[in-house]
């Protein structure tokens, strides 16, 4: 770099300190060139000459002062630390550039150092000095970044694809990257223009609403959220969501950095995984586990405001003859027609699980004893007319129902259950023509 100062505006006879009147004359000299940039003449033991032009005060935590202050006083100390070399070549006459991002990695600085000379007598002897341009350019290289695909989400892998794109202070899309357009299914001509608000799940869309204020009011760099979204066939993307803000040399907003990562097949997975904790493999019903804890917490609201309930225990009469006669397929498929027989009688918000090879058991919400006596009877008046070929016989279910009544002097779920049980065994040993 070395900038010149043009010999037909020197004067320095009006000027005390000729270095003074040399640093003047080559800042105005910059700034003409790159009128946004931050201009620092200095001396050879580092001091500020003089700085002049625009600076990201905000973007450094920099702040500049008068003649003769260090200028490593003005920066950070490890933004001054990437600095310091190229401004110590400087004074040894050499010229020297760099890209220095910030230790957040919120901005990216390009600073030019070099030597500050005569443009008459470059050797003329004397006090040394240079002069540092500080351009930031921070949007350029995030738009190169984007560009390629490259940016990367902190604390994710670089080699997951991240969508991002840049948003206007309004929330329309200003650029988007091709892992965006993959994720959402839209097509970059599509989305530009568009509003971010646009395609996220409405159940969605004010989940960050706090951190979108904090972030805007400077509080906060950057946050993380999940969000769901709606992609161009109208089905539901999962989607981590990290979001920052660039603003001016002067504070104000710019525009929003977005970066998306998609988690749908993650959730799929997760959720894969509560279903087999929670559920019966076989019937897809609950399991005892998840069942015990419904009827825990009906026991809990019986207590508590006087909510009565029925539990039914229902057991599949002779499913092991039927299995050793038939087969474990026939046993299976006599399971699954009992699910769907009792699925289909039962109301939506009565629970209905599996909680043994043979048994299955109903919590019957907001019913009396007269209601759960309708309920069973129903049941065994349905249930057979179900059936099951096993292609040497057509096969119908019979079951043995018991239940009881949960209010408020039911002490625990278990006690419900057994009461339940030992009805259905009563039930059971009342039929001679079933074993008992």
């Amino acid at each position: 770099m070395g900038y010149v100062v043009p010999a037909s505006t020197q004067d320095s006879t009006q000027r005390w300190d000729p270095l003074l009147a040399r640093a003047e004359q080559a800042a105005a000299a910059a700034l003409h060139e790159l009128p946004e940039a931050l201009i620092i003449v200095f001396d050879e033991e580092l001091r500020f000459v003089l700085s002049a032009g625009q600076v990201l005060a905000r973007a450094t935590g920099s702040s500049f002062g008068t003649e003769g202050r260090p200028v490593a006083a003005s920066f950070p100390g490890d933004l001054w630390r990437s600095m310091q070399p190229l401004f110590a070549s400087a004074i040894d006459g050499e010229t020297r550039s760099r890209e220095i991002w910030t230790a957040d990695q919120r901005h990216c600085l390009m600073v030019d150092a070099g030597p500050l000379r005569d443009g008459e007598n470059d050797a003329e002897p004397g006090r040394a000095a240079g002069v540092a341009v500080v351009l930031d350019i921070t949007a350029r290289r995030r738009a190169d970044a984007l560009a390629a695909g490259t940016a990367p989400l902190e604390g994710e892998s670089e080699r997951a694809p991240i969508g991002t794109g840049l948003l206007d202070t309004d929330g329309r899309w200003l650029l988007v990257n091709r892992p965006l357009c993959d994720i959402t299914g839209y097509t970059a001509e599509e989305l530009l223009g568009t509003r971010f608000e646009g395609i996220v799940h409405p159940e969605d869309a004010n989940n960050d609403a706090e951190q979108r204020a904090r972030l805007l009011a400077g509080e906060i760099p950057a946050f993380r959220t999940e969000k769901r979204y709606f992609d161009a066939a109208g089905e539901t993307v999962s989607a981590i969501l990290s979001m920052s803000l660039v603003r001016d040399r002067g504070g104000a907003p710019l525009h929003y950095v977005a970066q998306l990562q998609d988690v749908s097949e993650r959730k799929r997975l997760e959720q894969s995984v509560r279903e087999l904790a929670d559920h019966d493999p076989l019937t897809g019903l609950r399991n005892r586990r998840l069942f015990e804890h419904d009827l825990m917490l009906q026991v809990a609201r019986s207590q508590r405001y006087g909510e009565n309930a029925g539990l039914l225990v229902i057991e599949l009469d002779g499913l092991a003859e039927l299995t050793e006669l038939h087969g474990e397929d026939a046993g299976e498929e006599m399971l699954g027609a009992l699910a769907r027989a009792l699925s289909r009688r039962l109301r939506q918000t009565d629970l209905l699980a599996r909680i043994a090879a043979d048994r299955f058991a109903v919590l019957l919400p907001h019913i009396d004893l007269e209601g759960i006596t309708v309920v069973a009877d129903g049941l065994l008046r349905v249930i057979p007319a179900y059936s099951v070929d096993t292609g040497a016989a057509v096969l119908h279910p019979s079951v043995s129902v018991g239940s009881a009544l949960i209010d408020r002097q039911t002490a625990t779920g278990e006690q419900a259950l057994a009461e339940a049980s030992r009805a259905m065994q009563i039930a059971r040993a009342a039929r001679p023509s079933l074993p008992s």
